[in-house]
């Protein structure tokens, strides 16, 4: 496991019992360092890598108000509970859970020691975290208590005394999470923090030097890249017989400059020899170095056997350029408000028909999608700007009940607080493909390519003068 640490000063602990310390706040400084080994003896760092991650942390209800924590010299403190996870491989490195907390006033800060408890996700262990020491004192004025705030700082230490301090949610190395009025007094769950993988970005480089990004570059995440070899046809020597050439791509990540290389070309020829006639794209997968924020993209066609051919696809030199965010993006919480068009205006009408009958007048002469709107907070609403490829955006179909590939909707811009993406119905596929009588689909969204947030199925039905006459008689 490895991280890039940031050096961060903290505090000097005077020991307490009941698992709990008083630590002597000494002010401290941050830097950022190379990439190193989990910990440094003697520093501290900023953890985003999913170490450990503070999952939720609310107050404890109790009848009609909070549960409280009294004692003859603090009075009554509201008792705030919630979960930490720790990853496995921090446990396994020696690393212990700890969490400080100080209300606006106090000087100091107070340390606790987590237990142990089951309901982790994979890869983690889980720890239920209670602050009730001199937190926020029970039945504050209204003006005390729009002034009341405490800082919280999870942390692990390691064995080497080093400690790494959560920051999964955007903050920076000098912000500890905050509870507040303005945060409603909880860090609340957010599954988009530290969840499971999510499925790889997609690049896609097509025919006609286009290209398309589907999912979010992550850091510490992965990507795929599938190339249409077309784009680069020109080295294809052989020896013997066999191909003698291949097509590389390329991967360079900022601002650590880590290149990656695979092979982008393969062979459909299953149990027989490879020609040059069988050439096809070939998927290839990558990692995405942790601490990355953007990757540059190119590739080198050559042929081997004595040729010095070589060819290159580099955006003129340019290379192609994807942004790496730092963290996976949350969950899509929200698809609607529906619009479509079924008319040669090919205008947005509110709405999307729950069954769409196809005739010769909508094949031939009108336009024919549904729209839908997707709410992701944190991108959606326009923080750190226009991020489409952010969303994996996909109609699932069915033709007469059999699954069919599903088919990527188009981006059309931010409305409100929402992405709207697009259907085009495959209207060339329904006609030049087999016979059929019920064509369904159902738009579907999500951040991570493995949880998905649908809209309702929709249907198309055949008009009988939608009819190719290959399929003979067009009778439904």
């Amino acid at each position: 496991m490895r991280q890039a640490l940031v050096g961060a000063a903290m505090v000097v602990m005077a020991a307490c019992g009941n698992g709990t310390a008083v630590i002597d706040d000494e002010g401290f400084d941050e830097t950022d360092v190379t990439e190193g080994p989990l910990g440094v003896a003697g520093q501290d760092s900023s953890d985003r890598a999913c170490n450990v991650v503070l999952r939720s942390l609310a107050r404890v209800p109790n009848g009609p108000g909070f549960t409280t924590k009294c004692t003859a010299t603090t009075g009554c403190s509201v008792v705030w509970s919630g979960f930490l996870d720790v990853s496995a491989a921090a446990l396994a490195e020696g690393a212990k859970p700890y969490v400080m907390y100080k209300n606006q006033d106090a000087a100091t800060w107070t340390q606790v020691t987590p237990t142990k408890v089951t309901g982790a996700p994979a890869g983690y262990q889980r720890y239920k975290v209670t602050l009730q020491k001199a937190t926020m004192s029970d039945g504050m004025s209204a003006t005390g208590l729009s002034r009341a705030r405490i800082d919280v700082a999870p942390f692990i230490k390691l064995a080497n005394g080093a400690r790494l301090f959560d920051k999964q949610r955007g903050q920076t190395d000098f912000q500890n999470y905050t509870l507040s009025q303005a945060t409603n007094w909880v860090v609340a769950e957010d599954a988009g923090v530290c969840g499971p993988p999510a499925a790889p970005a997609k690049l896609d480089f097509f025919g006609g030097f286009t290209q398309a990004q589907q999912g979010a570059l992550v850091a510490g995440g992965k990507g795929v890249i599938t190339y249409n070899l077309d784009r680069l046809p020109t080295c294809r020597g052989t020896h013997n017989g066999y191909p003698a050439w291949d097509v590389t791509g390329f991967v360079r990540f900022s601002p650590g400059g880590e290149v990656v290389t695979g092979s982008v070309r393969g062979f459909n020829n299953p149990g027989g020899t490879p020609s040059n006639a069988s050439a096809v794209s070939q998927p290839w997968s990558f990692d995405v170095p942790r601490g990355a924020t953007s990757a540059e993209v190119w590739f080198k066609n050559f042929t081997g056997a004595g040729s010095t051919c070589e060819a290159w696809d580099s955006n003129l030199g340019n290379n192609y350029r994807f942004t790496v965010e730092a963290r996976p993006f949350a969950a899509v919480q929200w698809v609607g408000r529906p619009g479509a068009s079924t008319s040669r205006a090919c205008a947005r009408s509110e709405g999307a028909p729950d069954v769409i009958t196809l005739d010769s007048y909508l094949n031939e002469r009108a336009c024919v999608w549904v729209e839908a709107d997707v709410y992701v907070p944190g991108l959606t609403d326009g923080v750190g700007g226009l991020k489409s490829y952010a969303v994996f955006a996909e109609a699932e179909l069915s033709l007469d009940g059999v699954a069919q590939p599903a088919q990527a909707l188009s981006f059309l811009g931010r409305f409100g607080n929402d992405y709207r993406y697009r259907f085009e119905l495959p209207k060339s596929g329904l006609y030049y493909g087999p016979k059929w009588k019920k064509f369904e689909y159902t738009l579907r969204f999500s951040t991570d390519g493995r949880s998905w947030t649908r809209d309702v199925t929709r249907s198309v039905v055949r008009d009988v003068t939608f009819c190719n006459a290959a399929w003979g008689s067009c009778a439904l």
